[in-house]
């Protein structure tokens, strides 16, 4: 009976210790959204989102797909007091552009309360991150504190915290794209309808993200065949092709139905201007206007995006961008656990032979993982660590998955140093609360040094416009020369601003100046960090 209740006891601690860490994670996300103006991509995504489920329109394009735009609306569908500019001649036209203009800064929007009920959506899609990433690395190694590792990793990753209080679709990928992993392997640890009915609809949802989660089917499909490997390996007989039939049959089956039932299970004819596959035009078919968005990213890629890395330009990039992206921005006592992982794990495996299920297990981790992010390495748009986040949950559960299964985890000076890195983790999250987005580590100096590294998303990306004008207030300064990267208007906060040089050069003063340097009028400059590097 004491026995019992020990056990009761220390389960229903470990609820209480979950729970709390989810709430702080929650509390860190929704306090420090208060004075963050709409970043480059909200206003847009959301102004495309509520005109969807409202039902006044449908055709406007934005390059991803319906999905998280609509779940970051729909908390906004039935406030009458936000409006839309249907009454706008722009409102007609597919671009987006200038309708999320006057949605967000010209037809009397408040912005600070469209804003705060654009991402409290994305914040639930966090918590629900954090919940199965420690229910994925309980269920792998059976026990608490590999649980309590691999949600400690999520809930206070900076990077993490940054993006999942953005009306924005990256997050949403991060948390369906392990959602749809976690999904997959648990159908091969327990084969059956329901687990593969479960797995498929996963799938569907990362389908309706963003059209980069097309880059985990090749991923998954991998996953897919080394479990079927190590299956037959371990029984050898018939017992093998039942599981794999049942997952051939309702995978592919139910997410399509899922992401169609997304959309209404609509019905539509593709428009004659496709700038991708143009044979295409005036068909009809099932989930025209997912398609259509997705035959419109040809159109997209075809443009050149510049980027910027230590004082560099390219226009196309550079192969080592992310790597150096996530040893900068990722918190050290994470690269240090993760470090310790990765060596950990070649050891086991140099050691003794892993057993199939180990070996399926680390594949469903690691190769979405590691997958995606050489993907990225190969590609032109090299504008933010927000692109490699989807990698971050799956070697979070890694990381804990196999210290678990080293040895020295049995020693309590090495569980020690667990929590001492865990320790500093959670004090960098606080320390840099509410500036999640400019969080570098002390390897690049810290958010202070980080502008001579990287710029755009993993810095400025516009949110700190208004905190700019609480800044001019304070100080009593009435007057600034403002150069700015990002979408939101320095009118709206009241800033009495000469413009600079900024980007958009749509939404500033139309006798806007160039920067110069060299004799510059005397007064106060506020220079976005990534117009200053031009």
């Amino acid at each position: 009976m004491t026995a019992l209740w020990a056990k009761s006891t220390s389960k229903q601690n470990g609820v209480w210790v979950t729970t709390a860490v989810i709430l702080l994670m929650f509390a860190l996300a929704l306090t420090s959204i208060a004075d963050k103006s709409p970043t480059f991509d909200e206003q847009g995504f959301l102004t495309r989102g509520l005109g969807y489920v409202r039902g006044e329109n449908q055709w406007m394009r934005v390059g991803h797909p319906l999905g998280l735009n609509a779940l970051n609306a729909v908390l906004l569908r039935s406030d009458n007091s936000v409006a839309l500019p249907t009454d706008d001649t722009s409102w007609l036209l597919p671009n987006f552009h200038r309708p999320s203009e006057l949605f967000m800064w010209e037809i009397g929007n408040d912005v600070a309360h469209v804003m705060f009920l654009a991402r409290l959506p994305t914040i639930w899609l966090g918590l629900l991150l954090a919940t199965i990433v420690a229910r994925w690395a309980w269920e792998i190694t059976q026990k608490r504190w590999a649980a309590f590792l691999a949600l400690a990793l999520v809930a206070f990753d900076p990077n993490i915290l940054a993006h999942m209080r953005l009306a924005t679709t990256d997050f949403g990928l991060t948390t369906f794209a392990f959602l749809a992993g976690f999904a997959l392997w648990r159908y091969w640890q327990r084969p059956s309808w329901i687990n593969g009915i479960l797995a498929g609809i996963a799938f569907g949802l990362l389908l309706n993200t963003k059209f980069t989660a097309g880059l985990f089917v090749p991923l998954f499909t991998l996953v897919i065949f080394i479990g079927f490997i190590t299956d037959w390996r371990t029984h050898h007989s018939q017992f093998v092709i039942r599981p794999a039939l049942i997952f051939i049959i309702t995978y592919p089956l139910t997410a399509f139905l899922t992401l169609w039932a997304m959309y209404g299970f609509q019905v539509g004819t593709l428009p004659d201007n496709l700038p991708t596959l143009s044979q295409l035009s005036g068909l009809t078919v099932p989930l025209s206007h997912y398609l259509e968005q997705l035959l419109d990213i040809g159109g997209r890629l075809q443009k050149s995006t510049p980027s910027f890395l230590m004082g560099n330009y390219s226009d196309s990039g550079w192969w080592y961008y992310f790597p150096i992206a996530f040893l900068l921005k990722t918190p050290l006592p994470t690269l240090i656990l993760l470090l310790f992982a990765f060596v950990l794990r070649i050891a086991y495996y140099v050691k003794k032979r892993g057993t199939s299920s180990t070996i399926f297990t680390d594949a469903a981790l690691l190769i979405p993982a590691v997958g995606y992010f050489a993907i990225a390495l190969i590609t032109d748009i090299n504008l933010g660590y927000r692109h490699i986040l989807p990698t971050l949950p799956f070697f979070y559960v890694f990381t804990a998955v196999a210290l678990h299964s080293s040895f020295i985890t049995h020693h309590s000076s090495f569980k020690w140093l667990i929590s001492g890195l865990v320790g500093w983790l959670l004090v960098i999250s606080l320390w840099v609360h509410p500036h999640y987005l400019a969080y570098f580590n002390v390897l690049a100096g810290g958010p202070d040094g980080g502008w001579r590294y990287l710029v755009d998303s993993n810095l400025d990306w516009g949110q700190d416009l208004a905190e700019l004008a609480e800044w001019t207030a304070v100080n009593e300064i009435d007057h600034i020369y403002l150069s700015y990267f990002g979408e939101g208007r320095p009118d709206y906060y009241g800033i009495n601003y000469t413009g600079l040089d900024s980007w958009p050069p749509r939404l500033m003063n139309p006798n806007a100046q160039p920067i110069y340097y060299e004799d510059p009028p005397p007064g106060i400059y506020a220079i976005s960090a990534t117009t200053l590097q031009g």
